[in-house]
């Protein structure tokens, strides 16, 4: 069966899904988790250089962490199943909901540095989390009375004192080197200066909701938006302090939006709903589901002069930048079925070969791939690799790592979702 899927169809279904149903409610087909000994890497292929940082790997089993070889790092109880792996910005600590456990489940922080877990009971089943950049906090969203609440989390993982917030629809950002936090809910945009007072807010307005989160720049108190209007949606570069705004043009439809690690370039994918035609995505086992289209290429933008530059004009369900900045990964559909990574790099384009995507990392990302462009996840530190989770030969979910110029990833363990740390 197939699945139909266009790029910023991903970002419309999101608005409505994420919305209201907890992404694990969605009805997709799921497989069972593997729980088989980490198979052995394929040395030829991992041992040619150093590859650095760790792996959070989210599914059944008792592994937690691993090295990029497959190693194990660190481990969780038998019958745990960990969601929402999450780096801490500078990659010391991972947070992630243990669904395994009783109730709503529980909140883990484990430490690289010595190697602990601490965990405590969930106020409710999480499904984002988000670091803020010094530590202190983590931003958690979940289900709640209209749809999506916020709490806010210690560094511990166990909630601040003081009131939630709650929306229909719910995207955030957290501002780079800082602790300032940018909330896009329902079609109002608002600044929260002070995470641990979610009660005072200062409105920047209600730009719409043609976008999912907002794109601080870096170095800066600006932020990339779309801003709704009669004669469709513009691209704006908005000073959160004083709301001056910078117009850098037409956005066509729905749009996903990444800024470059040094702040001068976006990448922006567009998207139309009702024009042109769907493009087939045949999975190992899916439903039909009618999504967005993307009538515009994906874009490069300099968030100052506007000047545009395409990247691509195939649909991309989801772009990032690698660490360095020198490097793009575009998920897109492949030829040969599944869909692929393709990295561009000074103009060109490489694709990496075609897969299929695990069904969690499916349902509970991909699906909402614009809401996690803050957080480096993809990506090794040394941006020379990508991991990603996908169905193995033998129909199992795994954990594959592939290395850039080489042919074939190799698979490093089990697992429904993985993500590197910084």
């Amino acid at each position: 069966m197939s699945l139909r899927l266009t790029s910023l169809g991903v970002l419309a279904l999101a608005a409505a899904a994420c919305t209201q149903i907890a992404p694990e409610d969605l009805v997709i087909p799921t497989s069972s988790p593997s729980t088989t000994v980490l198979a052995a890497p394929a040395e030829s292929d991992l041992s040619q250089s150093l590859l650095l940082g760790s792996i959070a790997i989210g599914g059944g089993g008792s592994t937690a962490i691993v090295d990029p070889e497959g190693a194990l790092a660190l481990s969780v109880p038998d019958g745990a199943f960990l969601r929402q792996p999450t780096w801490s910005r500078d990659g010391g600590q991972m947070v992630a909901i243990d669904s395994g456990s009783t109730g709503l489940g529980q909140v883990s922080i484990f430490t690289m540095a010595d190697g602990s877990r601490e965990s405590s009971d969930a106020g409710r089943g999480y499904f984002f989390f988000s670091w803020s950049d010094d530590g202190e906090h983590i931003a958690a969203l979940g289900p709640g009375p209209s749809g999506t609440t916020l709490d806010i989390l210690g560094a511990n993982g166990r909630a601040l004192n003081g009131p939630s917030l709650d929306a229909g629809s719910f995207y955030l950002a957290w501002e780079p080197g800082g602790d300032d936090l940018l909330v896009h809910r329902d079609r109002t945009l608002e600044l929260v200066r002070d995470p641990t007072d979610l009660a005072t807010r200062e409105p920047l307005g209600s730009p719409g909701q043609s976008f999912l989160a907002p794109a601080w720049i870096p170095g800066t108190r600006h932020a990339l938006i779309v801003v709704d209007g009669e004669s469709g949606g513009r691209l704006v570069r908005l000073d959160v302090d004083t709301g001056a705004d910078v117009d850098l043009g037409v956005v066509g439809g729905s749009a996903g939006i990444v800024v470059s690690p040094n702040g001068s370039r976006a990448l922006l994918a567009h998207g139309m709903a009702g024009v042109g035609g769907d493009i087939d995505i045949s999975f190992q086992a899916g439903l039909e589901r009618s999504v967005q289209d993307v009538v515009a290429p994906t874009e490069l933008i300099d968030v100052i002069s506007g000047d545009r530059t395409t990247v691509s004009n195939a649909p991309t369900f989801w772009a990032e930048w690698s660490p360095d900045g020198s490097k793009l990964a575009l998920l897109q559909a492949a030829s040969a079925g599944g869909v692929e990574w393709v990295i561009w790099q000074d103009g060109s384009i490489d694709p990496t070969g075609n897969f299929f995507p695990a069904p969690i990392f499916f349902r509970d990302y991909i699906f909402f791939a614009w809401q996690f462009v803050e957080s480096p996840r993809i990506w090794a530190p040394g941006s020379d690799a990508l991991v990603y989770a996908g169905i193995d030969d033998d129909g199992t979910s795994a954990i594959f790592v592939h290395r850039l110029g080489e042919v074939d990833p190799v698979r490093v363990g089990d697992g429904e979702v993985a993500f590197w740390s910084p």
